[in-house]
Formats: structure tokens, sequence, C-alpha cells
């Protein structure tokens, strides 16, 4: 009978142990965290460019500061920015609305404000657009900055569409008295 006990050479063994070691390492550094898959979807918009998402459409025709907003009989100072959208759902309008309206700078999230009666939180139908204004209220200091307008109809981000508008907050134009559009339909 012959004898199949071959064994590899001593520097095969490690070669290949090390071969091992290293691919391991590599696909470690590809596969994605958690915060990478469950992450939302992100959709880079344009002022005046339309974004469509899963259920989520809009466009936002423009981007202001001002250091006094009106919205109807309410009013407030402060350093707000204002931004006029169009937006609708796509798929469906089961009690979908506007739930997640974001304004990051510099890594700090500003939400909608909730003072002034605006597009957030308002019930919005599919296919038809829904055109208003969101107000973010800054501290007062701050003037400049990278800033993303997020907005997605869930306010878990997680595996869903998000429309998001990048700006530097310098750039955008100032009023010392502005508006808040009110909310209606759009007129296209």
């Amino acid at each position: 009978m012959a004898r199949a006990d071959r064994a590899l050479p001593r520097w095969a063994a490690w070669s290949i142990g090390a071969g091992l070691v290293v691919a391991a390492w590599f696909v470690a550094l590809v596969t994605p965290g958690e915060e990478q898959i469950q992450g939302p979807m992100p959709l880079v918009a344009a002022v005046g460019e339309e974004a469509v998402g899963r259920n989520i459409a809009a466009t936002v025709t423009d981007v202001r500061r001002t250091s006094e907003l009106h919205a109807g009989d309410w009013s407030a100072e402060g350093n707000w920015v204002v931004v006029e959208l169009d937006v609708a759902s796509v798929a469906s309008e089961d009690l979908v609305s506007l739930n997640h309206a974001e304004l990051v700078v510099d890594g700090v999230r500003y939400g909608a404000s909730d003072r002034p009666d605006s597009l957030r939180k308002e019930q919005l139908s599919a296919g038809i657009p829904t055109s208003g204004g969101l107000a973010f209220e800054l501290p007062a200091d701050l003037a400049s900055g990278d800033a993303t307008l997020e907005l997605a109809v869930s306010s878990d981000r997680r595996l869903d569409s998000m429309i998001m508008l990048d700006f530097d907050l310098a750039e955008v134009p100032t009023a010392p008295r502005d508006e808040l559009p009110e909310t209606g339909w759009a007129n296209l």
C-alpha cells in the first residue's frame, strides 16, 4: 500500500495562514457598518430641481435668511433660515407627512420650528404637490458653515429615502424682514 502522508512544508503552511489573515482583514475593511447598512438612501438635490424618493417628491424653490420672520399674525425675531418648497407623496397618502425636516450645520442638527404654521408634519397627497415653507431658528451668532437640508416622510430615517440639499450658509441671501409662505396647493 502506498502512503498518502504528504505534509506541506512549514513555510507553505505559514504563507497560506498569513494570506488567509490578510484576506479576512480586507473583508472586514470593506464590510459596511450597521449605520451604513441601515442608513437612509440620500437623494441629493439642488434648488429648483425635483428629487423623487420612495414616497416623497420635493422641489426646494428658495432658501433665504432673515432676522424677523412673519407668518400670518405670528412673528419672531432671531436668526432664521426660510426654505420654500413643493412636496408630495409618491406612492401612498395614508398618514404620509413631512415628519423629518432638519437643517444640519457643521454637524449640529436643527429641527424645523413648530412655532409658525408650516409644511412640517403637513399631510401630503400622492402626486399633488403642496407648497409652503419651513423655518429653522439658528443660534444668534451662527452666520456661516456647511449646511445640509434633510427632508423625509418618516421620522425614523433608517432604510428610507431622504432628500438632501447642500449649501453654504454664508452665501444664503439675507433680508431684515421676511414672510413664511402659506401652505397650500402648488401652482404647477
